[in-house]
Order: structure tokens, then C-alpha cells, then sequence
């Protein structure tokens, strides 16, 4: 069956994932045996297998090249400090224990050294909870490299894994694996219905941040939300995987339609469905904090941007930024403290960018050289219920006016901030400093050599910095930052349409301004993008019609109308509203 076929069966799912490595962040490794290379974090993470072959020194590694020497570079899991006897008995038994936020444990997955062929023969798993050992599992004679065993236990804190045997005599106990998630998939009758928003750029054609939202409505069975196990963990940023499915062959294939973190749960005892709404990864960036970027000469907007990303935690492959942004090059680049969502705010203004997240969960900084890809899925008057073509006055333009700047420093040094505080003995404190102006270079000092400054990072406008008492008796300093005053003079270039201003008059934009804006190249080239865009008045088309998930954001693709006059489109919006069937809301973009 195929998306465009009338009738059609469509099915909808939506996986919650209540604990995983990356959601729950509280998730402490303890153990009583820790080798000189052991990484007992590892083994609530996705690695399965280590990352080598390791040589030991114990007489169970051969010279024949498979072997190679350890670092903390690599994947290894948790490796015991004691070793096993001739038999594989522990005479102390190594233990490993997690410990997290209450959950319900449905299965544990257990995996040992799949690279040296070795595991666990004889073990035994506790589940705690707040310490107290709530059931105990002990097995004999495993012979299994991958174990999942099962417990059905509600509000268990920790979990604890002790060795007694080991498959390989005189040898570490090595564990590579000892976590699973909890995640439930709501199928069928268990999905009342759900409705979802994609989107890379709002209806006026501004170059902006989007951020998706989500809203699903769940079958209460057992009263398991609010009554059942799952109550202790009706919380914010539960991960939601929503999918939309067709029958092939016998088979159901699913699109995935991204990833959610739930926002809200609204759960009546008069009702026997559950409410979740969810937003995407972006909307937390609103209330995360950006110190800044200190002034820095010569930085690109790719760098600028990945520095935004690095500093809330973000790893390299939870992102896309537009390789084109490294030709941005700022002379004298800085941002001043302020939300990680204003900062990308800036890379937007500054690089012509729409920053939004994908069905991936992958953050996307796409810039307006990006090309489109071509999709096959067309709209027309066969599969659609309306067509709407608008241009909204921010569409078009003829003349188009862009700020930008130049950045000074003053020749001497001047005060940021002051500040004096009282320290406990031994006390350290982790502070925040606002300044009371802008500053380049800043340098912070300490009236009192008792008191130790480190990790000190400045941006323009803020600081943070580590404060230790170094004595046992309290103590007063004042701490002092002093930088170098940043001056800014703004200028304005404005570009237009000659001919469309004779025969139209004036229809003028101004583009958001911007301190990444430092040069008149940098102000033309903008203005002149923009002016191009906005004088042919693009518009856009919305479309209400049967849908196919397989039309995603950045897609080029065409709509006719009831007329049958053909548009070549850009897909900026999608609305998925699935109730057994499916119906979408699809805005795209006029290309010419």
C-alpha cells in the first residue's frame, strides 16, 4: 500500500522512552573494584562492544596482532581491580552498582567483553530501593556473552551487579553493558490520537529559530500513569518517538516524524486517556544560559555557532551547521550573555539562517545557499481538501536597509565589576558575575591569598569563575574583573529596486540587527539576498490534504491549485494530525 492509495489503512504508534543514558543525567556508577583503566560509565551508554581487543598482562593475551595496548581513549566498560583464581572464582567478589532516579525496572541487560570472549559465569543482581534490597536474582553456569534478564519491580533507586565467577581463570571481571532503558510503545487502540508541527521557517519568511511541538493523548490501561508503576515518572523531557506507518507486503513500514520531550501530562481520574504535550530539544535553549563569546578576532559563524552548541553540552553529532558559514568570517566577534535560543538568534540574523530541529533530533543551522532535495510527493487537486497562496507584507520589498557596525576598544583598562563576598573555611563557591559594561579581554583578581580563583571564563558582559577558601577560618576578598571597554558605532546601508521604486514607490525592510554585522561587504551582501527574495514577493502556499510523511522539511516539491496552475515550493511547515487516519497541513515556499 502506498500513501497515495484511496482507500488506505494508516497506522500510528508513539514510543515514550521514561529512562534512558541521555534523559536521566543522574545516573551514579559505584563499585568496589576499579582497575587502573575502568570506565564504569560506559556501561549505561549505547556501547555494546568494546572499542578494542585488550592486551592484559595476566596470561591471557597471545602476541599474534589481534591484541592491542589500553588508554582512557578507549570503550571498555568497567574493568575490576581484583582478578579471579585458576577456576574463575573471585575471592573477593568486585561489585558494580548504579544508582538513579526512582524508576520500575522491567529488564536489565547484562554484557561482558564480546572482543576477549569473556563474562560473567556466577552472579548475583540486587534491586534497591533507597538502599534496601527489594529482590535478588542469582544465576549459575551463564554461558551467555548478552544477557537480558527480567524484574518487575516499581521505585527501585539502584541496581547492583556482584561477580563470583568468571568464564577466563586469572583474569579482571569486564563489563561493558549494565543498564537498559524503559520505554513503552503505544500502538492501536492505546493511541486515542496525536498531532504534531515540523517547521524550518514562520509564515513571513523572517530567518529565525523554530521549535516543534507535539500532543498525544494515551489509553490509561490499569491506571498504570497515575496509580501504576509509571507514576513516579510523569515528568518533564520523557522522550516521544512518533511514527506514521503503511502495510507492505504484510509488513507495517513506519516514518519516523522526529523526536519530542514531554512538557506537560495531564491526567484526570474522570478520564480514562492521558494528555502529554511535548516540545522539541530547541525550546529548551530559552531558559538555558549562554555566558558569551569573549572578543575574538577573525571568527567564523560556523565557529560561533558550535561554540553556542558545545557550551549547553551538545555533542558534535547532535548538529548540522551550514559548511558555507565558515566563510563568515567577523572581525572582531563577541556576544554578550543571554539565552543559548538569542545567541542562535544572532547566527540567524548574521548568516541568513533558519536554525530548527529534524526528524533526527539533530539540531540544524541551515544557511540560505543550502540546496533542496528534490521529492517525488506532489500535491494536487486529487489527494488535497484546500489551497491557500498568501504574500504577507514582510514577503515583499524593494528597498532594504541593514545595520552594521564597528567595534573599538579603549587604550586602557577599566572596572567591570567589584564584588566582595565572605567564604566559609574550605568553602568553594561556583559564581556568576554580571558586569557592569562591556569588555574585551577581561583579567580578574583577589585582594586576599587565601582565596584561589580558577575556571575562569569571561564573555563580554558576564563571568564565571571558582572561588576556594584555602584556609580553615572564614574569609573576605574582593574580587575585581577589569578588561578593556568595547565601543560600538552603528551604520546603515541601504540597497533597492530602482524600477520597482518608480513604478510601485517605497516598500521598505529593515533587517533585525546584528553585532556579528561588522562590515560593509558583510551589510551588501545581506541586503542584496534579501532584495533579491523579497521584490519577486514569493508567498506562500498552504495546503490541507490526505498527507505523506515522506515530504520533510527543506523538500522541494510542487502543488497545483483547483486550476491546475503548477508551484515549485520549498517545504518550510508540516502539520500531522493522525485519529486513525491521517491529515496533514503542508506550507511551502514559492521558488522562481
Amino acid at each position: 500500500m502506498e500513501y497515495s492509495d484511496n482507500p488506505r489503512k494508516i497506522y500510528g504508534r508513539v514510543e515514550i522512552i521514561y529512562s534512558d543514558n541521555e534523559i536521566s543525567r543522574d545516573i551514579q556508577p559505584s563499585s568496589n573494584s576499579l582497575a587502573l583503566i575502568s570506565h564504569p560509565n560506559e556501561v549505561y551508554e549505547p556501547t555494546l562492544v568494546p572499542t578494542i581487543k585488550a592486551c592484559t598482562m595476566e596470561g591471557n593475551s597471545i602476541m599474534d596482532g589481534s591484541f592491542q595496548m589500553m588508554d582512557d581513549t578507549v570503550k571498555c566498560g568497567w574493568w575490576s581491580a581484583s582478578i579471579c583464581n585458576a577456576n574463575g572464582v573471585f575471592t573477593t567478589p568486585p561489585w558494580l552498582e548504579l544508582s538513579f532516579i526512582q524508576r520500575p525496572i522491567i529488564s536489565w541487560i547484562i554484557i561482558g567483553d564480546e572482543k576477549r570472549g569473556e563474562y560473567p559465569v556466577d552472579f548475583t543482581v540486587e534491586y534497591k530501593r533507597n538502599g534496601t534490597v527489594v529482590t535478588t536474582q542469582s544465576l549459575r553456569n551463564n554461558n551467555k556473552m548478552f544477557l537480558r534478564i527480567t524484574a518487575y519491580e516499581t521505585d527501585i533507586t539502584s541496581v547492583r551487579l556482584t561477580i563470583t565467577k568468571w568464564s577466563r581463570p586469572n583474569a579482571h571481571a569486564k563489563i561493558i553493558k549494565f543498564y537498559d532503558k524503559l520505554s513503552e510503545m503505544y500502538e492501536g487502540d492505546a493511541v486515542q490520537m496525536f498531532e504534531l508541527t515540523e517547521e524550518m521557517g514562520n509564515e513571513e519568511g523572517n530567518y529565525n529559530i523554530s521549535s516543534d511541538t507535539m500532543m498525544v493523548n494515551l489509553y490509561n490501561e490499569g491506571r498504570k500513569f497515575d496509580k501504576g508503576y509509571l507514576r513516579s515518572l510523569m515528568v518533564l523531557d520523557r522522550k516521544l518517538l512518533p511514527a506514521i506507518g503503511v502495510e507492505n507486503n504484510g509488513t507495517i513500514e513506519y516514518t519516523s516524524l522526529g523526536v519530542f520531550y514531554s512538557d506537560e501530562w495531564n491526567i484526570s481520574q474522570d478520564s480514562q486517556w492521558v494528555r502529554c504535550s511535548a516540545v522539541d530539544r530547541l525550546m529548551r535553549l530559552q531558559s538555558k544560559t549562554y555566558v558569551g563569546l569573549p572578543l575574538t578576532m577573525d571568527a567564523s559563524l560556523y565557529d560561533i555557532a558550535e561554540d553556542i552548541l558545545l557550551q549547553q553540552d551538545f555533542k558534535t553529532t547532535e548538529f548540522e551547521i551550514s559548511e558555507d558559514l565558515r566563510d563568515v568570517v567577523i572581525p572582531k566577534a563577541y556576544i554578550p550573555k543571554e539565552s543559548s535560543w538569542d545567541a542562535l538568534q544572532e547566527i540567524a540574523n548574521a548568516g541568513l539562517c533558519k536554525v530548527f530541529v529534524d526528524r533526527n533530533d539533530k539540531i540544524i543551522i541551515r544557511s540560505e545557499s543550502e540546496t533542496d532535495t528534490v521529492s517525488q510527493i506532489s500535491i494536487n487537486k486529487s489527494n488535497m481538501f484546500s489551497f491557500k497562496s498568501s504574500v504577507s507584507l514582510t514577503e515583499f520589498a524593494n528597498r532594504i536597509s541593514v545595520e552594521y557596525c564597528d567595534i573599538e576598544l579603549d587604550d586602557n583598562l577599566t572596572e567591570a565589576v567589584s564584588v566582595t563576598l565572605n567564604i566559609d573555611p574550605n568553602a568553594v563557591l561556583e559564581l556568576t558575575l554580571d558586569y557592569t559594561q562591556d569588555v574585551a579581554y577581561a583579567m580578574i583578581e583577589s585582594d586576599n591569598l587565601n582565596i584561589s580563583l580558577s575556571n575562569f571564563s569571561s564573555g563580554v558582559n558576564a563571568c564565571t569563575v571558582t572561588a576556594t577558601n584555602t584556609s580553615g577560618a572564614l574569609q573576605t576578598a574582593k574580587l575585581t574583573v577589569t578588561g578593556y571597554a568595547i565601543q560600538v558605532s552603528t551604520k546603515t546601508l541601504t540597497v533597492q529596486d530602482d524600477d520597482s521604486v518608480r513604478d510601485s514607490g517605497v516598500t521598505e525592510y529593515t533587517h533585525p540587527a546584528s553585532d556579528l554585522v561588522q562590515s560593509h561587504e558583510h551589510a551588501e551582501f545581506i541586503a542584496r539576498t534579501l532584495l533579491s527574495k523579497m521584490r519577486a514577493g514569493q508567498g506562500v502556499v498552504t495546503n490541507v490534504w490526505r498527507g505523506n510523511p515522506g515530504l520533510q522539511l527543506g523538500d522541494e516539491y510542487h502543488a497545483s491549485d483547483r486550476f491546475d496552475e503548477d508551484n515549485t515550493l520549498t517545504c518550510e511547515f508540516n502539520k500531522f494530525t493522525y485519529n486513525g487516519s491521517l491529515r496533514q497541513e503542508t506550507r511551502g515556499r514559492k521558488k522562481f
